[in-house]
């Protein structure tokens, strides 16, 4: 779908749920965060959870029928931004200031599979590096948003693992085994700094071989304000 188009209808659900404030807030919460993105900016907060509950349905079903199909069009939101915008991993400002905290100011970073590098292009002294190869992704062309070095994961990994204090990879494909075979080249070499890892565990993201192999610690800073907000519950991993 297009993303005016996305935007049009969700206007047009503003206006006719105008007494439902929760429909309200979340229409609100989507339309900063496509707003930002098409800016090359970030949204302030992370995306409102999207999902309407059953009993929130069921409370409302008689006056606004509509509802059952609310839920559903307002989801569609990380695949309007896949297919508008090449994001996959959807970033907020205060999630990427816990993770430049988390890090430190002085550290270096390398971050792999990065797409349109919007990880990279907020946080200080970070390498942005993709194989700038999206044929079959549901958008094939790559518009990043600083710099990118064109390498893919693991020869980018043998170049920098020596020179950075973080590894960053978010929302790898859940095809191949790149994401294992990264994981296996750092523990041979005693990588000593921070693998973190955005993905949904054992599900929309990562090959099945990563989440069984992974020794998987989750924290409490970099889940603060990275929530998911439809049905892909993706967390932040720290990954030995």
């Amino acid at each position: 779908m297009e993303i005016d188009e996305y935007v049009d209808n969700l206007m047009q659900i503003k206006e006719y749920f105008h007494n439902l404030s929760q429909i309200v807030k979340k229409v609100n919460s989507i339309l900063d965060t496509v707003a930002a993105f098409q800016q090359n900016s970030l949204p302030q907060s992370p995306v409102l959870n999207l999902e309407l509950s059953d009993e929130y349905i069921l409370d409302h079903i008689i006056e606004y029928p509509e509802l059952m199909q609310v839920s559903s069009y307002l989801e569609n939101l990380r695949q309007v931004l896949i297919e508008n915008l090449g994001i996959w991993h959807v970033v907020n400002q205060k999630w990427i200031d816990d993770l430049q905290r988390f890090i430190g100011k002085d550290s270096h970073n390398l971050e792999v599979m990065c797409g349109n590098a919007i990880i990279s292009a907020n946080l200080q002294n970070t390498i942005a590096t993709d194989n700038l190869d999206w044929k079959n992704q549901d958008n094939q062309k790559p518009h990043p948003w600083c710099q990118v070095e064109q390498l893919d994961a693991m020869q980018a990994v043998k170049k920098y693992y020596a020179h950075v204090d973080n590894i960053i990879m978010a929302w790898a494909p859940d095809c191949g085994e790149s994401d294992y075979e990264i994981l296996c080249y750092l523990r041979k070499v005693k990588f000593k700094g921070n693998l973190i890892v955005i993905g949904e565990r054992n599900g929309a993201t990562n090959s099945k071989k990563f989440w069984q192999k992974a020794k998987l610690e989750l924290n409490s800073q970099l889940n603060l304000h990275h929530r998911p907000f439809d049905f892909i519950k993706d967390k932040v991993w720290l990954v030995k």
